[in-house]
């Protein structure tokens, strides 16, 4: 036990930053709120107080109000007493908002405020405020406010409007349709010892479909109410979350599958096509080595690829089989694979296999790391007076044969991927059998174009050397040429 909590007590934290403010919902249903004051300040008041459902009693003589402020009484909105703030008006208060031009009338009543501990917020005076007015959006049941605390006030409109910009349309009502959901869940499982179960399943709800996607729940008129959610109750059962292919099925929806290049792993990498069909499809089947960030764009279901060391064919299959499990349901699928689908990522295999069975794939391109990781290295796989072609291959073939090298040319550019478990086999081949010299530059860019990306540079003598010492795993490129050195004299490591 020492031993844990010496452990326990090793643990840091990241420090806490002061100096904001506590930003609750704060719940003003029914509690008596006054508002001192009837000009433009009062009427927005009134209004942030009447969302809320707040009792407002507005202290102001007739002649200080403002047009707002006289509708919001005539239409018995708030109750109104036509005179100047008197001190017994706190009585049963809960919350007091001054709005005066009278800077020491508003002072002094936040103070009577204060000693009676009955939070108050004084218009244009920070430091007799207990709380601030946020810049605020609304929509239904959704709020979104934004504080400055007192910094900057129309910095805070600035933002809240882009924030409210980037919502689908109708966010509200989408929210009210999944707060119904949530109502019927609790219905369909009642027991207090099963809300994880509620909870977890309408959570994965939200995620796999989307905020996009929950928008289709407004399409659910009284008609088809009943039977979609008896569709949502069977999934519920199951602790599933269904395809919104099966719970909305569209005459005008077609089975699909897309062919997507995920580039080399920067989710700023792909295109706007392929960002669009992540987030739109009901079924995306992954790649393993693809980063999280890249797949943290998916909105669907997602399922990523076994690791099966050595076993390509059977795990390729599976990959495969996925795809047409989605495809007879209906749905949109998408194949994502790293890199571009149609170099060394056996997508001509796959047009082929899914032609067999029907289905005509769409193709989207990505960024190949044959090319972004020579890139990110700041290595040009041709350069003028330097190297004038460039050749691609990969350190494994067929069934795990090995490439037919190019012989060596001072002018080539040679890009080998999947090398990393094939480096020893690859140097012998490209020294004894291709004519490379053992000083020919060498380059290993690991992770390319990820955070923890690595670029460790060599000859074709220790090539695989560096691979053993510096620990090097895939997915990496092996660059191999005088262009290596083209722009950085980069310590050549021997």
């Amino acid at each position: 036990m020492a031993g844990i909590d010496d452990i326990n007590r090793k643990k840091t934290y990241s420090a806490i930053e002061g100096g904001g403010s506590l930003v609750v919902a704060y719940r003003l249903a029914n509690k008596k709120v006054l508002i001192v004051g009837g000009g433009n300040v009062a009427a927005q008041r009134i209004v942030s107080a009447k969302i809320a459902d707040a009792r407002v009693t507005v202290i102001a003589p007739a002649e200080g109000l403002n047009e707002e402020v006289r509708f919001r009484i005539d239409n018995k909105e708030v109750e109104w007493v036509d005179r100047r703030f008197q001190d017994l008006d706190l009585d049963d208060c809960d919350m007091v908002l001054t709005a005066l031009d009278d800077h020491s009338e508003s002072l002094r009543i936040g103070e009577l405020c204060r000693a009676r501990r009955i939070p108050v917020n004084v218009a244009d005076v920070p430091s007799m405020c207990d709380f601030y007015f946020m810049s605020q959006h609304r929509d239904g049941p959704v709020q979104i406010a934004v504080s400055t605390n007192g910094q900057g006030p129309k910095l805070a409109n600035m933002i809240r409007t882009t924030v409210a910009s980037a919502l689908p349309p109708n966010i509200g009502e989408v929210v009210s349709r999944m707060g119904k959901l949530r109502a019927m869940v609790r219905k369909w499982e009642p027991a207090i010892e099963n809300s994880d179960k509620r909870m977890s399943w309408v959570t994965r709800v939200c995620e796999q479909w989307g905020l996009e996607k929950m928008t289709k729940l407004m399409t659910i008129n009284e008609v088809d109410e009943e039977a979609v959610y008896a569709k949502l109750k069977i999934y519920f059962e199951k602790n599933e979350v269904p395809p919104m292919s099966v719970i909305f099925p569209s005459s005008n929806q077609q089975p699909s599958i897309a062919l997507i290049g995920a580039g080399p792993g920067d989710p700023e990498l792909i295109t706007l096509k392929a960002a669009r069909y992540l987030r739109e499809a009901d079924l995306v089947v992954s790649d393993r080595l693809i980063p999280q960030a890249m797949l943290d764009r998916v909105e669907g279901e997602l399922r990523i690829a076994r690791k099966t060391t050595g076993k390509s064919d059977p795990a390729q299959e599976e990959l495969l089989e996925w795809c047409m499990e989605g495809l007879r349901k209906g749905q949109r699928v998408v194949r994502l694979k790293i890199g571009d689908p149609l170099v060394f990522g056996r997508g001509g295999e796959e047009i082929l296999w899914f032609r067999e069975r029907g289905f005509e794939p769409e193709l989207v391109p990505g960024v190949s790391s044959a090319l972004s990781a020579p890139l990110a290295a700041k290595i040009p796989v041709t350069m003028r007076g330097i190297t004038d072609q460039v050749i691609i291959t990969t350190g494994r073939g067929t069934k795990g044969s090995m490439p037919d090298l190019p012989a060596y040319n001072s002018t080539r550019t040679l890009v080998v991927l999947m090398a990393v478990g094939r480096a020893a086999d690859l140097r012998k081949i490209l020294q004894e059998s291709k004519g490379y010299p053992p000083e020919c530059p060498v380059c290993w860019i690991e992770n390319a174009n990820c955070p923890e990306e690595r670029v460790i540079v060599g000859t074709v003598n220790c090539m695989d050397s560096l691979v053993d010492e510096y620990s090097i795993v895939a997915p990496s490129v092996l660059v191999v040429g005088n262009s290596v050195a083209a722009l950085d004299k980069k310590e050549i490591l021997k």
